[in-house]
C-alpha cells in the first residue's frame, strides 16, 4: 500500500482521485471519531440512558454509511488507511487545504459572476454620471475660450479694416512677379483658391478660404482678369479679386472690315484675332432675328453687323462675349422702324440695307452726301436693265484686299480684277457688306433722298464733294471738267 501511495505521489492524480482526496480532507475529523462514536453509542444504548433506541440506531446507521462511503472513495483514489494515520502527511494536507481555494458550486459561481457584473456596472455608472460632467465642463470652458478669442480677433480685424480700408488701386504690386489672374464666369471660391495656390500666390488654401468666408468675399469675386503679384497679403488679394476686373477701351472705327476689327481686338489684349474670326462664323446667333440665315458667298456671315463704336472689354475676353456685345449694339441702333421702312417703303431686306450702307460708308466723304449717294445706288437697283452694275470703286478696293492688295485708289486696270465683290463685273449688290457701316450710313439708306441721279464723280479740289449726274453724257462732261479739258 505504501508503494502504491508513493507511486501515486509521483504522478499526476486523475479527476476522481483529486475529488476523493478533497472529500477525505473535508471529512477526516469525522472519520477519525467514528469508531469512538460507535462504541459510545453502543454503550449508551445498553445503559438505556439518553435518547431512545430508535434514534441511536439511526445515528449508528448514518455513521456506518459514512464510514463505508469513505472507505469506497479511499479505495477508488488508490490510497490506504495507513497513509491517513501519518501525522506528518495530515499536516501537509491541512496546510494545502488552507492555501488551496475551495471549488465554488455552480449556483454560487453564478451568484459571484452576477455580483461582479453588478459591481462593474456600478463602477461604470459612477464614471458615466460623475466623469462625463467633468469632461463636458472642460470642453465647455475650452469652447468659451475659443469663442472669446475669435470674437476678440474679429473685433480687432474689423476695427482695423474700418480705420484703414483697402482699395484695389492703392495696392502696390511687385513688377517682377506680377501676373494675370483670370476668374472665369461661374467660378466658385474653392476653384479660385485652388488656382491661387497652384500659381504660388498663396501658401495656405485653408486659411484663405476661412478668411474669405469670414470676410464675406465668397460671393463678391468678379470674373475677368486681375493683376496679382507674390507677397500680397490675403486681404489685399481678396480686395483686388472683388474689385472690377481689368478692362480696356477699344475704338472700332466706322467702316472697319471684320478682319480689321479682329486685329484691333488682339492689339488691345481683348482676344486673339484668329479665335475671333473663327467665332464670327460659328457663334450661336439664333436669337438675333435680323441676321442672315446663311453665309452664302460672303467672307463672314456677320460682316456689316459688328457695329463700330468705342467699347470697354475685359482683358482676355472670350470671342463670343465680344461678338454678342457688338451685335447687341447693332440691335439697339437699327431700330424696329428702320426694318419696317426698309421693307414697306424701299422693298429692301435688312441685309440689303446693310450691304448698301457699307458701300455708302466707303464712298461718302461728307455726311451731307450720304443720303444722295445712297439714292444713286438705290436708283441703279431699281433700273437693273439699264443700270444693273453699281460700279463702285469701294467694292474694287475690297476685292483687291481679298487678293492681298491694299490700296485706297483704283486704276482702270484694277477695275477689271476678277472677284465676286467687283461691282464693275458683277451686277447688283455685293455678296455681303464690304465693311461694318456706321449709324449715319444705315440711317442714310433708310431716309435717302429720292432723286434721279445715277452717276457721281469726286471733285479734285480736296473738298470731298462729288458732282452728281442724271445721264451718262452729264457724267462724262463732269469728268472732263475735273481734268481741265
Amino acid at each position: 500500500m505504501d508503494d502504491a501511495n508513493n507511486k501515486n505521489d509521483g504522478k499526476k492524480l486523475s479527476g476522481i482521485q483529486k475529488y476523493g482526496r478533497k472529500i477525505r480532507e473535508r471529512d477526516r475529523d469525522m472519520v477519525y471519531s467514528r469508531p469512538a462514536l460507535r462504541e459510545n453509542a453502543e454503550n449508551f444504548e445498553e445503559s438505556g440512558h439518553g435518547e431512545n433506541k430508535k434514534v441511536l440506531r439511526s445515528k449508528k446507521k448514518t455513521a456506518d454509511e459514512s464510514s463505508a462511503k469513505y472507505e469506497e472513495i479511499s479505495i477508488e483514489a488508490g490510497e490506504s488507511e495507513e497513509a491517513l494515520n501519518d501525522s506528518e502527511q495530515l499536516k501537509v494536507v491541512k496546510l494545502k487545504q488552507k492555501k488551496k481555494k475551495q471549488p465554488v458550486p455552480r449556483k454560487r459561481a453564478k451568484l459571484v459572476l452576477e455580483k461582479e457584473k453588478t459591481r462593474k456596472e456600478k463602477r461604470d455608472s459612477r464614471f458615466s454620471t460623475h466623469g462625463r460632467p467633468v469632461i463636458f465642463g472642460i470642453f465647455f470652458v475650452l469652447l468659451i475660450f475659443v469663442m472669446v478669442f475669435s470674437a476678440l480677433l474679429s473685433y480687432t480685424y474689423l476695427v482695423d479694416r474700418t480705420e484703414n480700408p483697402l482699395y484695389a488701386d492703392e495696392i502696390e504690386l511687385d513688377e517682377e512677379t506680377t501676373v494675370k489672374f483670370k476668374i472665369e464666369k461661374g467660378m466658385k471660391t474653392k476653384q479660385i483658391v485652388a488656382k491661387l495656390e497652384e500659381m504660388g500666390l498663396i501658401k495656405n488654401s485653408f486659411m484663405f478660404s476661412l478668411l474669405s468666408k469670414f470676410n464675406g468675399y465668397d460671393s463678391e469675386y468678379k470674373s475677368g482678369v486681375h493683376y496679382l503679384s507674390k507677397g500680397l497679403t490675403y486681404d489685399e488679394i481678396m480686395t483686388i479679386l472683388s474689385s472690377d476686373p481689368l478692362v480696356t477701351k477699344v475704338t472700332l472705327p466706322e467702316g472697319f472690315t471684320t478682319v480689321q476689327i479682329a486685329e484691333r481686338l488682339e492689339a488691345n489684349n481683348v482676344c486673339k484675332a484668329s479665335e475671333f474670326l473663327k467665332a464670327v462664323n460659328t457663334v450661336d446667333v439664333s436669337s438675333y432675328s435680323f441676321l442672315p440665315k446663311e453665309k452664302g458667298d460672303r467672307d463672314y456671315i456677320l460682316d456689316g453687323y459688328l457695329f463700330p463704336d468705342t467699347y470697354e472689354f475685359e482683358i482676355d475676353s472670350s470671342p463670343d462675349t465680344v461678338i454678342y456685345k457688338l451685335l447687341n449694339r447693332f440691335n439697339n441702333i437699327f431700330k424696329t422702324e428702320y426694318m419696317v421702312r426698309a421693307e414697306e417703303k424701299l422693298g429692301l431686306s435688312v441685309d440689303q440695307v446693310v450691304i448698301l450702307a457699307s458701300i455708302v460708308e466707303k464712298e461718302a466723304l461728307l455726311d451731307n452726301e450720304r443720303e444722295i449717294i445712297a439714292g444713286v445706288y438705290y436708283n441703279r437697283l431699281r433700273n437693273v436693265e439699264e443700270y444693273g452694275y453699281m460700279q463702285s470703286d469701294a467694292t474694287v478696293i475690297y476685292a483687291l484686299r481679298r487678293h492681298g492688295v491694299i490700296t485706297q485708289t483704283v486704276s482702270a486696270e484694277e477695275r477689271a480684277v476678277d472677284d465676286i465683290y467687283n461691282t464693275y463685273l458683277n451686277p447688283g449688290l455685293t455678296p455681303g457688306p464690304i465693311c461694318n457701316p456706321s449709324e449715319a450710313s444705315l440711317k442714310a439708306v433708310i431716309t435717302m433722298n429720292r432723286h434721279d441721279y445715277y452717276f457721281y464723280v469726286l471733285k479734285n479740289d480736296g473738298s470731298g464733294q462729288h458732282i452728281f449726274s442724271r445721264t451718262l453724257e452729264e457724267h462724262n462732261e463732269a469728268i472732263k471738267s475735273m481734268s481741265g479739258d
